[in-house]
């Protein structure tokens, strides 16, 4: 569902690319970092909250010490069962060319978001009746206050009837991605002119249609090649690739390394959050 840490880290610290099949929210308290998330690099000080999707590869460096953050790792199913809004879930969803991970804060603002972190580790931490609850009510607080003062901030900014469709079309390849889908089987599906449908699915979200599908499936691999001991031609064939050397080439492509590989390295480490 939703893991909430408190961490300090007082000497150089260095994260190696990686991902999460999870959302991951980070609140800066103190230190300076270099985060690299996909191919956009950011200087992050105290008092930012960045935001980091289940898509992105991401590292960091810290510059300078102590690093105290509270950071959230959150399960994409949950938060959008929980928030149900494309709006709100467009902080993680959307990624459009002007889009920036990190929001900066002013100082009450930072006060109020560091609380909501803390109140809501405390409520995983405790697991007291309806706690499951609480830390939803707590999240929900968090994108509702981010919206309402830092709305440029969000990938969308207004609901329209547009851009609901597009939500519903990601969920759609989200939970079918592992199928024999394309672009015209979803256009039929949501009775769109398959053209439009990709356009306006690229201004929306950042991704081409054929772009995002691959990412899911990529994620969908990484998540079996850690968690299961699955041979690479059934990982491939379970992610939605047909042919074995196709998935490797295409998983290769997108991460810089060989299914085998990645499975040898991640599994050694426990890369947390960061």
């Amino acid at each position: 569902m939703i893991d909430i840490t408190y961490d300090e880290s007082c000497s150089e610290l260095i994260i190696e690319e990686h991902f999460h099949n999870s959302y991951e929210t980070i609140c800066v308290l103190e230190g300076m970092v270099l985060f690299h998330i996909g191919s956009r690099t950011y200087n992050i000080a105290p008092g930012n909250i960045v935001f980091v999707n289940n898509l992105e590869n991401h590292r960091m460096k810290v510059l300078s010490s102590p690093y105290k953050r509270y950071f959230a790792l959150i399960d994409p199913a949950w938060f959008q069962t929980a928030v149900n809004d494309p709006v709100l879930l467009s902080i993680f969803k959307n990624r459009p060319g002007h889009f920036n991970h990190a929001i900066q804060l002013d100082e009450n603002a930072m006060k109020y978001v560091s609380g909501l972190f803390k109140r809501m580790m405390t409520e995983t931490g405790e697991k007291k009746p309806y706690w499951e609850l609480a830390v939803e009510s707590g999240l929900k607080e968090l994108l509702i206050f981010l919206y309402r003062n830092y709305r440029a901030s969000f990938p969308v900014m207004a609901y329209t009837k547009s851009m609901e469709t597009i939500f519903k079309v990601q969920k759609y390849i989200e939970e079918n991605c592992s199928d024999e889908i394309t672009l015209e089987t979803v256009a039929k599906t949501f009775y769109m002119d398959k053209y439009y449908l990709s356009r306006l699915f690229k201004e929306t979200t950042g991704f081409t249609f054929k772009e995002y599908l691959i990412l899911q499936r990529i994620s969908r691999a990484k998540e079996r090649l850690f968690s299961t001991n699955d041979s690479i031609i059934k990982v491939g064939i379970d992610s939605g690739f047909n042919n074995v050397n196709h998935f490797i080439r295409i998983f290769k492509k997108y991460t810089g390394t060989s299914p085998l590989k990645y499975r040898l390295a991640y599994r050694s480490k426990d890369l947390g959050g960061v």
